[in-house]
């Protein structure tokens, strides 16, 4: 026997089996370092996601409603509709589903948990950072916000797909550690009362927090919360401020990274973009979201209100 040959085939072999095995590591996005953010691993730029569209293992999901995703999307987007990502539990609308839903559907549009997903919607990536949020919650091992959003893309003259990708369905599961404390509830809310060290931070508008517009059955704050609505997180392009101005305007209102916050708004969808802000950008410890936010806060009889 030939060992020299034997042992040849075997490398040759193993090489082959690691070849189809592996996954393609994906390029760190060096762009948005002069922004001076404490992390860039969950947000990248329209840069970036130009030059690594047709990654293998990168999935680009577009996050609005299946008309606009119709209209025109970026090349080999995938639709994931904003309807999907809220359902109403114990009468208290646009709470996070369950974990298999979320795996269900993410199997349904080809995605694997080692892929790398890249998020945009239409509207300052609003709802991108709910998606987000949830894929953290449950564990996706990498989601990633692209910076300014479909508007941003388009006003730069990039491409712009109407053909709907063909996708294979597959076995999706989460992969990573969830992580079920990126979730506040009503008593962790309530908790903030009277208590400096901690806070709920209103990211509705001015109108909402004040009583004067009134989505609920009541209107109004919760006491000692504190107001910072979520469009001063953005710049006019849509995009994320530097750290800098983000860190001045948190400041201001005396929200600290050393409390324990929670962002809350009607539905929380708003509180998912000062969350990311807070928790991803800042660095700040210990934020969640209030998934019952307003919706629940404010159609209860027995919640203290100001």
């Amino acid at each position: 026997m030939n060992i020299g040959k034997l042992t040849f085939g075997i490398i040759l072999l193993f090489g082959l089996l690691a070849a189809c095995t592996s996954t393609a590591v994906v390029p760190s996005d060096t762009a948005l370092d002069d922004r001076g953010y404490a992390s860039t691993a969950r947000i990248v730029s329209t840069t970036w996601v130009s030059d690594n569209i047709d990654s293998e293992n990168i999935k680009i999901i577009d996050i609005r409603k299946p008309e606009l995703f119709a209209e025109g999307h970026l090349p080999g987007a995938i639709n994931y509709p904003t309807s999907e990502l809220q359902i109403e539990r114990d009468g208290v609308s646009g709470m996070i589903p369950d974990g298999d839903i979320i795996a269900e559907k993410l199997g349904s549009l080809g995605v694997l948990p080692t892929d790398t997903i890249i998020i945009y919607d239409h509207i300052k990536n609003l709802w991108s950072t709910r998606f987000l949020w949830t894929l953290v919650v449950y564990g996706h091992e990498d989601a990633r916000l692209m910076d300014g959003a479909i508007a941003l893309w388009e006003s730069e003259g990039r491409q712009i797909d109407a053909i709907e990708p063909a996708v294979a369905s597959v076995t999706y599961e989460f992969a990573g550690t969830p992580d079920p404390t990126l979730v506040a509830s009503l008593d962790d809310a309530l908790s903030t009362i009277n208590d400096s060290t901690k806070t709920v931070v209103d990211t509705r508008s001015a109108d909402e927090y004040a009583g004067r517009s009134v989505r609920s059955e009541r209107g109004g704050h919760i006491p000692d919360s504190i107001h910072v609505e979520w469009v001063v997180n953005h710049a006019e392009d849509g995009t994320f401020l530097p750290a800098a101005e983000l860190q001045k305007i948190y400041s201001t209102a005396a929200i600290e990274s050393g409390q324990e916050i929670y962002t809350l708004c009607q539905t929380a969808v708003r509180a998912t973009d000062s969350w990311f802000v807070l928790s991803e950008l800042l660095g700040y410890d210990n934020v969640a979201v209030y998934d019952g936010s307003w919706a629940e806060y404010g159609n209860r009889e027995d919640t203290p209100i100001a």
